[in-house]
């Protein structure tokens, strides 16, 4: 068991610094017993663990023989003075028979000087000598005498002032503190959880208890919640929550643990303010497995409350959720965790996992979402109508069982852009879905990028991607998405700098360097192009590319790419008309173009959204075929 020395632990209202054997709570300095304290720094060092009985006295006692009531009696203690329980807040949990297991949440922070949390040490008196001078007359004995008086109290002034200057600074520094806390906390970002269990691969239920924590949050409107993607990548990390505060520009964090054994699940919560990084509330919650979704709401309500939000009655309605069959919802969390991969095999076993939990129970509204979502991401890869029938099918079926579910109104807009071409129905379900949840970044990402942006209305596109921005800061293909509506704006510059600022986040992250490589293409900057094209190719798939551009340049490149894209299956996938159209449009074959335009309307591939915006087909817009694929899609017509 091993704590660095150099750092500070902070836990619920504690902060403990083993190297100068300090446990405080605010600023007040907690005395305990020198293997008392040792006891704890053992449980903090190895938090979320089970330490058995012997390891941890022959850790506290190590040279000595001691009897297992000792340890009763350090545990005891402890738990009175970390108030153990109170409101529900656990920090030591009793194994029977076997330990103990540190359960509250536990952060690494600089290390701080004891005295300082607690205020500063008292200032040492100063004091003043006056040193008697030799007398030679009366009058210089008085003018002496005279002097040291005026130095005496000069000394007592010095002394007041300095007194004075420090309650003063007390004061001031108190008052900064007060009104810090009365700033309202207006964004919060909910940190993983930590999972706690005996098992290692309940992973995937901590996880998918952060997820619903963010969902039930992000329901109320008068909250900025940050989306999953970007406080995942703090999950294993050491960070110092200013920073993250920075990184998320957040007011306060949610950080917690979930334990689960069987069907008895425990979550418990602390809010902390990032910028004075002080300790706002704790809380623990207890339930069956069935009761999980009423479980998490309360966690939620609590917090709402905690930070005075004035909940409407429809957004605490919806928090209230009903009981749920445990296995059903287990798989459902197993689907999500991975169709949050995002690769294809992630997708297909999501879809598992979703129609396993519809099996234990068909009116499982968020398992027919979850199957929409995955099937939606299938298809923006490899068009395929069937697929897309069946996202519709399954978005459908959750919004009968409950229609308040944006996730669902967020899918079933997508499937009347891609599969309907009904831009009207599409709106209205994702201003429903941004209605019931606010906070829900996809909705505003996908309803800048795949609607607005695709009708030319270029300044809501960028204001709604950037608002989803602001919810998932550390989103990459979200922030690359606001460089490609201001491509389609024309703004050139604004997006290549976009870009760039991807690219500053994650230089392997492939579709910035598609936006890239299509920004060059227009700019007419073949070389860098075609650099952006091999970032996007295997080894292999290089070296073909590279001997065809020494032949013929670009020209070869893009004759080829258009010939296999539309008649071969590349890379697993079906054949992409709509790249080998955007390829022949690039070398001026007009024919070949509207040709493989066509057969891309007939399998609705996605990327014919973008067609009376993008720069591409301006030299096209006046062919009566491409009309016609305009009007049958109910695209408003950019010609002129």
């Amino acid at each position: 068991m091993d704590i660095r020395g150099e750092s500070s632990y902070r836990f619920g209202a504690f902060c403990l610094n083993p190297s100068d054997r300090a446990l405080l709570r605010g600023s007040e300095r907690m005395d305990l017993p020198p293997r008392v304290f040792d006891t704890l720094v053992a449980l903090v060092a190895e938090r979320g663990n089970l330490v058995e009985k012997d390891r941890l006295m022959q850790t506290v006692w190590p040279d000595a023989v001691v009897e297992e009531n000792n340890l009763s009696q350090a545990i005891s203690l402890l738990r009175k003075v970390l108030r153990d329980g109170e409101d529900g807040f656990r920090y030591i949990e009793t194994v029977p028979k076997r330990g103990y297991r540190f359960v509250a949440p536990v952060r690494e922070v600089e290390v701080e000087n004891p005295e300082d949390e607690a205020g500063g040490s008292p200032s040492k008196p100063v004091s003043a000598t006056a040193q008697r001078a030799p007398s030679s007359s009366g009058g210089a004995s008085a003018f002496a005498g005279r002097a040291r008086r005026f130095r005496g109290m000069l000394a007592v002034f010095g002394v007041a002032v300095l007194v004075l200057a420090g309650i003063w600074f007390a004061i001031w520094r108190a008052r900064l503190r007060n009104q810090a806390g009365l700033v309202a906390i207006r964004s919060i970002a909910v940190l993983p959880l930590q999972n706690f269990s005996a098992d290692a691969e309940q992973e995937y239920f901590a996880d998918g208890m952060t997820d619903e924590l963010i969902t039930d949050l992000a329901q109320v409107h008068e909250l900025r919640v940050v989306s999953r993607t970007s406080v995942m990548q703090y999950k294993g990390t050491h960070q110092l929550l200013p920073q993250i505060g920075r990184d998320l520009g957040v007011d306060a964090v949610i950080e917690g643990s979930v334990v689960r054994s069987g069907n008895r699940v425990r979550i418990t919560a602390q809010l902390i303010r990032t910028d004075s990084d002080s300790h706002l509330w704790a809380k623990s919650y207890e339930g069956d497995m069935k009761d999980i979704l009423s479980l998490q709401a309360s966690v939620a309500e609590a917090i709402t409350n905690e930070v005075k939000l004035n909940l409407s009655s429809a957004e605490r309605n919806r928090l209230q959720r009903p009981a749920v069959n445990p296995e059903a919802y287990e798989a459902y969390l197993r689907g999500r965790f991975f169709w949050n991969r995002r690769d294809d095999a992630g997708f297909k076993k999501a879809v598992e996992y979703f129609n396993q939990a519809i099996a234990k129970d068909p009116d499982f509204a968020l398992a027919y979402a979850g199957l929409a979502d995955c099937y939606i991401l299938m298809v923006l890869d490899s068009p395929d109508p069937e697929k897309m029938a069946q996202a519709k099918a399954a978005a459908l079926k959750a919004l009968a069982i409950d229609d308040h579910l944006a996730e669902a109104h967020t899918s079933l807009a997508a499937v009347k852009i891609f599969l309907d071409w009904d831009w009207v129905g599409a709106e209205s379900e994702f201003k429903r879905a941004i209605d019931l949840s606010p906070n829900y970044a996809p909705a505003h990402h996908w309803y800048g990028n795949i609607l607005l942006g695709p009708l030319g209305r270029h300044e809501e596109a960028i204001a709604e991607l950037k608002r989803a921005q602001s919810l998932d800061p550390l989103s990459l293909i979200i922030s690359t998405d606001v460089g490609y509506a201001s491509y389609l704006a024309r703004r050139y510059d604004e997006a290549f700098a976009q870009y760039q600022k991807v690219l500053a986040m994650d230089p392997s992250f492939l579709p910035v360097h598609s936006d890239l490589a299509q920004y060059y293409l227009h700019a007419g900057r073949e070389d860098q192009w075609f650099r952006e094209v091999l970032v996007r190719s295997d080894p292999e798939f290089s070296r073909i590319l590279r001997d065809l551009y020494t032949k013929g340049g670009f020209h070869k490149v893009t004759l080829e790419g258009a010939v296999t894209q539309g008649t071969y299956h590349v890379a697993g996938m079906r054949p992409s008309f709509f790249a080998a159209a955007a390829s022949y449009a690039h070398l001026g074959r007009r024919q070949e173009a509207l040709g493989a335009l066509e057969k891309a309307y007939q399998v609705h591939e996605p990327g014919l959204i973008y067609l009376n915006v993008d720069p591409l087909w301006d030299r096209f817009r006046t062919e009566a075929a491409f009309q016609s694929i305009e009007h049958r899609m109910g695209l408003p017509s950019a010609q002129g």
